[in-house]
């Protein structure tokens, strides 16, 4: 399968005109990202007379394990969201939702609201769909097949999933910041490339997302002694970097070992001191949201977030020896483990 496959679920029947030809990525151009496009597609046509249970249900029983984009006309717009936010809640069987394709009407204000990638269908839906599915793509890291299947089974647990789903979604790439100015918006994505090196191919705007966090006041609440809350440190911070950074990958990470050993030049915003501690929360607050992506957790191999689960046995390890793995496992985890009871 390609690597930038996609499922369409179109509740308007069939989407002819879906070009299932794949241009290969010249990874000579842009890191790869800007020559992409998406493909194959495969359409899984719905009747919206299903109601949104049979919809999900439908949905649930071909076993999507690809980004799946949904596609509505003006009189399925309410359909539409309300599968949304099905999706998005974590309804079982369901991960994986992309973006949402309505033809000649407006996005509904809900799925807007939930900050899923959408657009209007203006030269044909077929267009639309491929334009969508190839920004989607471009702007961020996908879920493996695999991985995807274990966050819509029974093992995951509801709320998790909801969560992983969110995550999953692209980001904008026309993100306006939402507790930072835009000079210390773009000085954070800066620290982050260079704090956090992503896995080859489009990566997470982790800036973009800790804004929005910081905005929300979902970061983890801890401050040093002496700091300001996190929207102020924020940008506090930055500011106090900002005026010590340099251009270039090299001098960026001498500045950085600086700030860390508490070396860097005093300036009048904060001392060197409660920039390397202000710093130290920034570097946690990067990784973690690297690290909470359902791409990064299948990177680094880890599946504990499938041991809460709503089946109808509890969800846990049989398993546990070093380079072992469970039925129900990505099989790059290691050879199957023998273990009494059921896996899976």
């Amino acid at each position: 399968m390609s690597e930038y496959a996609f499922a369409v679920v179109s509740l308007i029947g069939d989407v002819p005109q879906l070009d299932d030809a794949v241009r290969p990525v010249d990874p000579t151009e842009a890191d790869g990202v800007a020559e992409l496009v998406a493909g194959p597609f495969s359409v899984l046509a719905l009747d919206p007379a299903l109601g949104t249970d049979g919809i999900v249900a439908a949905i649930a029983d071909a076993a999507l394990d690809t980004p799946w984009i949904v596609v509505a006309g003006p009189d399925e717009r309410d359909a539409a969201a309300e599968l949304v936010d099905r999706a998005l809640d974590g309804v079982v069987g369901l991960f994986g939702l992309a973006g949402v394709v309505v033809e000649s009407a407006e996005i509904p204000d809900s799925i807007r609201h939930r900050e899923v990638p959408a657009t209007v269908a203006t030269d044909g839906v077929a267009t639309a769909v491929r334009g969508l599915a190839t920004d989607v793509a471009a702007r961020g890291p996908r879920v493996p097949a695999a991985w995807s299947r274990i966050i819509a089974s029974d093992r995951t647990d509801v709320a998790m999933r909801a969560t992983l789903a969110r995550r999953a979604l692209a980001d904008d790439p026309g993100y306006r910041p939402r507790a930072l100015s835009d000079e210390q918006l773009g000085l954070l994505r800066e620290v982050a490339r260079r704090i956090v090196p992503q896995q080859a191919g489009p990566a997470i705007d982790l800036a973009a997302r800790l804004d929005r966090m910081v905005e929300a006041g979902e970061s983890d609440g801890w401050r040093p002694t002496g700091m300001s809350t996190d929207v102020e440190a924020y940008r506090t911070g930055l500011d106090a970097l900002a005026a010590i950074w340099m251009r270039g990958p090299s001098a960026q990470d001498a500045v950085i070992q600086q700030v860390i050993d508490g070396e860097a030049a005093s300036g009048s915003v904060l001392t060197p001191g409660q920039l390397s501690l202000w710093f130290e929360d920034a570097r946690n607050d990067l990784i973690r949201l690297w690290l909470s992506h359902p791409a990064s957790l299948a990177h680094v191999g880890y599946t504990g977030f499938a041991t809460g689960g709503t089946g109808p046995e509890p969800a846990g390890y049989l398993v546990l020896a070093a380079g072992e793995r469970e039925e129900w496992e990505p099989e790059e985890l290691g050879r199957l483990g023998a273990a009494e009871g059921r896996t899976s």
